[in-house]
């Protein structure tokens, strides 16, 4: 099962104060563009929620390797 959006906070998140959690401006501006859903559109044809084990969310994924 591929899961394409991370749907609850990763154990850093939990963690973190929310003063750390703030990205710098450049990030938030880079952060704006992954938001949009036509960024991912091209990889929802091969996510399927029903089968397979999870896995890493491709939106975590694809965030890496920008």
């Amino acid at each position: 099962m591929f899961r394409t959006v991370g749907d609850q906070p990763t154990l850093w998140e939990a963690f973190l104060p929310d003063e750390l959690q703030r990205l710098p401006v450049e990030l938030a501006r880079v952060d704006v563009l992954l938001d949009d859903p036509r960024f991912f559109a091209p990889f929802v044809p091969f996510f399927d929620p029903r089968q397979g084990r999870p896995s890493t969310p491709m939106e975590t994924y694809l965030r890496l390797m920008f």
